[in-house]
Formats: structure tokens, sequence, C-alpha cells
């Protein structure tokens, strides 16, 4: 685990030549626990959204499991139910919320922004390349030899994950995706929102430069959008995706090869007795950390509805993925993660959109419990790489 509150998912660095003789970026994404911060929420009535009405919550399930160490485990999981006799479609309306993100310093001043055209992928922006990818489009889906439908990633995933349960049958979990108009954040020099550094493309020898800011700066900074400038259409009910391109979080401060770099986690605010979820998510358009620009953006959502506090317990494993020493909660991407510990992430690649998308293979929650696999193929993984579930840790890894 990388400090006590935070997990970290590690990619390997893709640099080219021109870069080679300099420390190698790894990036990582790291999962926040809750805050409790916000008052109980209804809609009110402001001058762009006049009805009144009460926000009704993202649906999620509970389970209680009996692991292989003889424990027994309990948490909640986005959705309906798969053992539920109606096994239906739960849809998640999904708020993509660009963040425009402007930083000053010695380098200058650099705009970061999601929404322009850009020449590192067709001339397509940072929020079309995500719109376009399979985490959002319907793509048919075969995981460990099973057809699992033809449908989003991260629902694909979940119900290889549930195989036994949902097999033929139409459960679901979609999200419902739309984009909000983008936000104005200043770093650096001068920037409200906290320091933030700019390197260079030439100094990078990659496709286009890299912004960094204070982990917690841009936390801080969410957390006032969503309570603040967006409570009249973010809110419980609602699952708001920050969107930046080419700024990356360090954890401190602000240096690219020094506790850097966090590309994305998932997180929330308790709400009265419900929860917020959101996140940030970083579109390397750069190609600094890797090809295939939606491998973050896999891992956080399959995390955020599996483990959407990032609290569900597990038995202690680690070694293996991200992981050094042991962890104790149900990350479906940690242990899988690129440049990790191996076995590592055998990813699918998919090319639409005119663009290659690399989306990270999830593990599953047998792989975390232990017992007969409930998912697809019977293995504990959706692209084969976990054939066992955890070994205790320690000494971790996988059987």
């Amino acid at each position: 685990m990388i400090s006590s509150k935070l997990l970290a998912l590690i990619f390997c660095a893709l640099i080219p030549a021109a870069f080679a003789q300099k420390p190698v970026l790894q990036g990582t994404v790291r999962d926040i626990p809750v805050h409790n911060i916000v008052p109980d929420q209804t809609i009110g009535t402001t001058a762009t959204n006049p009805v009144v009405t009460t926000v009704k919550p993202i649906p999620s399930w509970n389970y209680s499991v009996a692991a292989y160490d003889g424990n027994t485990y309990a948490g909640s999981i986005l959705g309906k139910s798969p053992y539920n006799h109606g096994r239906t479609t739960t849809k998640i309306p999904t708020q993509i919320i660009p963040l425009t993100i402007t930083i000053t310093d010695a380098n200058g001043t650099v705009v970061y922004d999601p929404t322009a055209s850009d020449s590192c992928a067709g001339g397509q922006s940072s929020v079309g390349v995500v719109t376009g990818s399979p985490i959002f489009t319907n793509d048919a889906w075969t995981m460990n030899g099973v057809n699992v439908g033809t449908t989003q990633y991260t629902d694909a995933n979940l119900r290889a994950e549930f195989w036994t349960p949902v097999a033929n049958t139409p459960y679901h979990l979609v999200f419902q995706q739309t984009v909000l108009a983008a936000q104005n954040l200043a770093f650096g020099t001068g920037g409200a929102a906290g320091p933030g550094r700019n390197y260079l493309a030439g100094q990078l020898g990659t496709c286009e430069g890299i912004g960094v800011v204070n982990l917690n700066d841009l936390d801080n900074a969410m957390q006032s959008l969503i309570t603040g400038s967006l409570a009249g259409v973010v809110n419980v009910g609602t699952n708001p995706i920050f969107l930046t391109k080419n700024v990356v979080m360090a954890d401190p401060g602000t240096n690219l090869f020094s506790h850097c770099c966090v590309l994305g986690f998932h997180s929330g605010l308790t709400v009265g007795s419900n929860l917020q979820i959101y996140g940030p998510t970083s579109v390397d358009m750069a190609g600094a950390f890797g090809p295939g620009f939606t491998g973050t953006m896999a891992h956080e959502l399959s995390e955020t509805v599996n483990d959407p506090t990032g609290n569900n317990p597990t038995p202690a494993w680690g070694n293996q993925g991200q992981q050094s020493g042991c962890q104790t909660n149900f990350e479906t991407g940690d242990p899988l993660s690129p440049g990790g510990i191996a076995p590592t992430s055998n990813d699918f690649v998919v090319t639409q959109n005119n663009l290659t998308y690399r989306l990270q293979e999830e593990a599953f929650f047998s792989w975390f419990y232990g017992g007969t696999s409930l998912g697809a193929g019977g293995l504990y993984s959706g692209n084969g790489t976990f054939t066992g579930h955890a070994k205790p840790c320690p000494p971790g890894g996988t059987n």
C-alpha cells in the first residue's frame, strides 16, 4: 500500500527514444476514502434548475461471503444484486466534467483543455476520445472464452465477474453519459487552486507536455465544485467524472519525477446517509504513460462499482500487481495494474473511433474471497490472467 489512506495503480511508462535517458515516468491511480462533508441533499430552486425534487441515490446491494480464510466479509456494490430474480438493468447517470486547467510557472502559461481538438489523437478532443471509447459505447465482449454480451466495458466485466448467477439473463449496469460544461481551474504562479508545474514536450520527448498539480489541491477543487457551482446538477444520484488532459497529480508536491504520478482516483462524500461518488481521470494524450487512453478509467470505474466507499473488506492480499505489501480492500484493478508485480493485466485492445484503446483487465470477486469462481470460464479475472484466487498475505501473490 502506498500509504495508510491511499492506494495506487502503477502503469508502465511508454518513454520515447528521445527521453530514454531521463527518469522513467510511472502513473498511479489512488482511491481516497470517503469524506464526511455535505449535509443531506435535494435539488434546490436555482436560475438554471427551477425544479425542486428529492434526489434518488444510485442503488447498491449488500453481500456477505464466507472467504477462504474462514472469516466472513460484508460489503456493498453499486447496482442491483445479480442474485435478484428480476436481474434487470441499472442505469447510472454519469457526468463527464472537463476541467480546463491553466498552469503558470517558469516555463510559461499552458492551458490543458480537454474540449480542444488535439493533433495527438487525430484531431479529436480528450472528451471525444473518452465518449467514443468502449467505456461508453456498446461492443461485443468475450471474456475467458465466454460471450458475455454486447455492452459497455465495465458492464461486460461485471457480468463476467458474476457469470454464474447472471448467465443468459438481462442483468446489466450501464453508464448513461452526458458531458457538462467545462470548469476552469488555475494552478501555479498566482493560481487560486494551488501550485503547479509545466513539463514541455521538448523536455520530455512526448507528443505534448505534461502538467503536474498537487493531489490534495485538485481534490479540494473538485469537492468545491460539487458542493458549489455544480450542486444543482451533481448529486448522490449521479456519477461525476472530472476529466483532465495531460494533467497528473503528485503527492506531495508538483514534481513529475518525485512522488508522482497519480492519473486518477475514486472517492466520495457522505451526503446525509448517502454516498456521493466522484473522481478525476487524466487522459494521457501525450503518450507519456503508455498507449490506449482508457486504462485508468477502466480501472477506476470497475473499482467505483465494486468498492464504492473504498472500504469493502477482504482477506489480506498483496505483493501482486501494484501492491507491494498487504492490502485488505476490494479494489479490482489493483492486483493487475500494469507495471506492477507479475502477473499483471492482459489488457483488452479495441480499435474504434479511429483510435486504439486499451482497457485494463480486472480481478473478479472470487479472486479476493476464494472458493469456486463465480466468474466467466471458471477463472478469477476478466482475460485469463488469474486462474486461482489470492494467496494470504504475507506472502501474497495468486494461486
